[in-house]
């Protein structure tokens, strides 16, 4: 494997891995029984997700521009 393949599979995965935690253990709310318990855990979780799709998504501009040495 060389290097290019490395980052990019590793920034697939931290990006899905960001978006798995902040969506399932981070966005869920603490009940589910009325309104006023709806909010997520950590208010800024859904930022925390975009990150992680950004994170996931340059992974293919990082493997389109970058070519390695020769």
């Amino acid at each position: 494997m060389n290097t290019r393949t490395i980052v990019t599979t590793l920034m697939v995965l931290v990006g899905l891995g960001l978006m798995v935690v902040s969506y399932v253990f981070l966005a869920t709310p603490t009940c589910n029984t009325s309104i006023a318990c709806s909010n997520p855990v950590m208010p800024f979780s859904a930022g925390i997700f975009v990150v992680g799709i950004l994170i996931a998504f340059t992974s293919a501009i990082f493997y389109t521009v970058y070519k390695g040495s020769e």
